[in-house]
């Protein structure tokens, strides 16, 4: 019997009293990340991967600002990235922005630290010259943390998920980022260049061979440039599992400035609307066994959706994913990596306006379309008996009974949803609506819409 759940039996005992309506429901699952690595020529205006769907773009040159992005655009106003004086930084004030970027030539970090000059950000150690543009001594760090403004445009739950950093390099640089969340390190990587190519890693870990050549010159335009992939850019393969909300950079030999197409085009370019920018995708936060995603509120015919987590269905060892959530008019979808703990089980709680027929108590039918390849819509039944513990809650389903299930798609693998329970009321909210509280069982990614 799975040891996690979600504390829903007071939902269930409610409904199991004042009876169920007949509906339909509609989900519409996650789009997979691509799983090739990006090509040379840009795909403005693809986006991320589903799971992934926000980005942040750090672009120096002409413009430089920070922006958060979705497939749509931008989100919200950008962050100023400007020369302040003696060499700093202007990124505008602690509350707005989306991210801070500070400096350490010892032990402490600072955002007065923290320089920008020529398209170039680096750490301030001097009040002019190129060296200040830089990260060139084993005493300086370059960090960038998620800013308070990013949480109040998105939640408190929003995570990193992954970078995708332009930077220049300098005497066969050799770097490692090191990613924290809350201040524990959660994931370390290096990359190296020029002579310093195959040396041992400080990691581990393979390190990232950024270029066989050295630049001990001046600045060479794109020559000496690089993209660096850190944990798994949803568009390069499956995710990782690393999520965070602070990246330190350090050269353990060389130097380095991180831009974001100050010096042209580098390739290969992200596949976003902000293809020459440093990337960093960010996710609504993650979700663990036992564990639910933030509650995306009600507004107006928007519903309000919470989706909690049960254990795998194979009792494989559940970890954390990370999703979006987003609700639209009559509709909520939840995404999470489609290639990641495929047997993950989820039980959505939605409460939405719905019209019911004229005449009759019967509601709309409410379908589910996965979107792993040619839109199907079905719509949703009750879920098979034998799924609820004595104490009233549902567990789901071990593999033998998801064996047993019809699968509602034609992606490889189980994909299933049913109805556990519904409760509807009339509501002052809506005259001609009435108020529907579903509880939805969901194996795989989905979005619900009636």
């Amino acid at each position: 019997m799975p040891a996690h759940r979600p504390t829903l039996a007071t939902v269930v005992a409610l409904v199991a009293t004042v009876g169920l309506l007949p509906f339909g429901l509609s989900l519409v699952s996650s789009l997979s990340a691509s799983g090739s690595t990006a090509t040379a020529a840009s795909a403005t205006g693809v986006g991320t991967g589903g799971y992934a769907a926000s980005w942040l773009a750090i672009s120096t040159g002409s413009p430089s600002s920070i922006t958060l992005n979705d497939a749509s655009g931008q989100r919200g106003p950008a962050q100023t990235l400007a020369p302040g004086p003696a060499c700093g930084v202007d990124q505008g004030s602690a509350a707005s922005r989306l991210i801070t970027i500070e400096g350490a030539t010892r032990a402490n970090f600072s955002d007065t630290l923290a320089s920008y000059n020529n398209g170039s950000i680096g750490v301030k150690e001097k009040k002019s010259g190129t060296s200040c543009s830089q990260v060139n001594s084993a005493n300086e760090q370059l960090r960038l943390s998620l800013g308070d403004g990013l949480q109040a445009m998105t939640s408190p739950s929003t995570r990193a998920s992954s970078a995708y950093l332009d930077l220049e390099l300098k005497q066969s640089a050799r770097i490692v980022a090191t990613l924290s969340l809350n201040g524990t390190q959660t994931g370390s990587y290096e990359l190296q260049s020029g002579a310093s190519v195959g040396l041992p890693t400080s990691t581990g870990s393979p390190a990232f061979v950024c270029s066989a050549g050295a630049d001990s010159g001046p600045d060479s335009g794109v020559n000496d440039n690089c993209r660096w992939p850190i944990s798994m850019p949803s568009w390069t393969g499956a995710d990782d599992g690393v999520f965070f909300d602070a990246i330190t950079l350090k050269a353990l030999s060389g130097s380095f400035s991180l831009e974001g197409g100050g010096d042209g085009i580098v390739l290969p370019q992200s596949p976003t609307s902000t293809p020459n920018a440093s990337i960093i995708e960010v996710v609504d936060g993650v979700i663990e066994c036992g564990g639910k995603t933030r509650t995306e509120a009600a507004n107006g015919d928007e519903p309000e959706v919470t989706v909690y987590r049960l254990d795998n269905a194979d009792g494989s060892p559940c970890s954390a994913v990370p999703y979006a959530l987003s609700n639209s008019y009559a509709a909520a979808r939840f995404l999470k990596p489609l290639g990641t703990q495929t047997s993950a089980q989820f039980i959505w709680d939605l409460t939405w306006l719905m019209p019911p027929t004229p005449g009759s108590s019967d509601l709309p039918d409410v379908t589910i379309d996965y979107e792993t390849g040619v839109p199907t819509r079905v719509a949703l039944g009750w879920c098979p008996d034998a799924t609820y513990a004595p104490d009233g809650t549902f567990h789901g389903y071990d593999a033998n009974q998801v064996a047993a299930l019809p699968d509602q798609d034609e992606y490889p693998g189980s994909q299933f949803a049913c109805l556990i329970a519904r409760h509807a009321t009339s509501t002052a909210l809506s005259p001609d609506k009435v108020q529907v509280h579903d509880l939805v069982y969901v194996l795989g990614d989905a979005k619900m819409q009636w």
